[in-house]
């Protein structure tokens, strides 16, 4: 699939392999897609077959919420870089479960809080599989008593606060925390999401949807390569 093929690689459209289809028509119904919804539709019927091929399955009584910071290509910065969290670029948030499966992703301005985000992002959660979910784990970023008292008001689940060890230096693999940051680890395999390359944030939710949609279609029908690799694996 040619948008597969620009997520995976990171291409330009115009540099699509000349056994696509015309740039134009690629980006026809990429564009279309992206604002009727079907990436979306798409996502969520994928995920649920993934779920309920788990073997017993389960629902999902947690989930999990962070952001990552994106840089745009040097050429598309209007000013140079100073801290992590305060360059010319844009933040992605995004919920999952406790398998680390998307349940909603927002992009932002670099400089908007966490916090903040989060109650936006928050509202995305409406329709999606959180009617078990009891408790929603973040890290120290959102610890924010207004954001406490908008969830206690508006969602039937609990916010918990997963703090970095005392006296801790470095990085540190928190409790409950890695699914999250597996996720983004997933998505940091897609080079078109290694930096800020779209003009709308509704591009780059969209090619972080179809970095999922891709995921779960390996895990539905892996590559020979795969099935070699996990057959080995478990012999």
């Amino acid at each position: 699939m040619p948008i597969f093929s620009i997520l995976r690689t990171g291409c330009q459209w115009r540099y699509l392999p000349v056994d696509f289809p015309p740039k134009t028509t690629v980006w026809r119904d990429f564009n279309e897609w992206r604002h009727e919804g079907t990436f979306d539709k798409i996502h969520d019927l994928l995920r649920r077959k993934v779920l309920t091929g788990e073997k017993p399955y389960h629902p999902r009584t947690s989930a999990s919420v962070d952001s990552q910071s994106s840089t745009p290509p040097p050429v598309a910065r209007s000013g140079a870089a100073t801290t992590p969290r305060t360059f010319d670029g844009r933040k992605r948030h995004i919920v999952v479960d406790s398998l680390g499966s998307l349940l909603a992703v927002l992009v932002t301005a670099a400089d908007v809080d966490d916090a903040k985000g989060a109650t936006e992002l928050f509202t995305r959660l409406d329709g999606q599989p959180m009617s078990k979910v009891v408790r929603m784990y973040a890290d120290s970023k959102y610890h924010n008593f207004d954001l406490y008292a908008w969830v206690q008001e508006h969602e039937q689940w609990e916010l918990t606060i997963v703090r970095r060890p005392k006296d801790a230096k470095g990085w540190v693999l928190l409790p409950i925390r890695w699914t999250v940051e597996r996720t983004f680890a997933w998505l940091g395999r897609c080079r078109r999401l290694s930096k800020d390359r779209e003009k709308s944030v509704l591009s780059s939710e969209s090619f972080v949807k179809l970095a999922m949609i891709q995921l779960m279609l390996n895990r539905l029908k892996p590559s020979k390569a795969d099935a070699e690799f996990h057959y080995r694996k478990s012999a």
